[in-house]
């Protein structure tokens, strides 16, 4: 598995996909949604479901 990818350029920085992701895939840093631990991805989409901006992808 890759793990998600965001587009930082769709991100608006909400926290939708941190608040929403439960194995901690992702955190904010800089006003932005990275991915921090991509092995941890279970694929559950709910991130994907979650952002407003459409910014992440699997």
């Amino acid at each position: 598995m890759a793990g998600p990818t965001i587009d930082v350029e769709k991100c608006v920085g909400c926290g939708a996909c941190v608040d929403t992701c439960p194995e901690e895939v992702f955190e904010m840093q800089d006003d932005k949604a990275v991915v921090i631990n991509a092995d941890a991805c279970v694929e559950c989409e709910a991130c994907i479901e979650a952002c407003p901006e459409e910014a992440i992808s699997l």
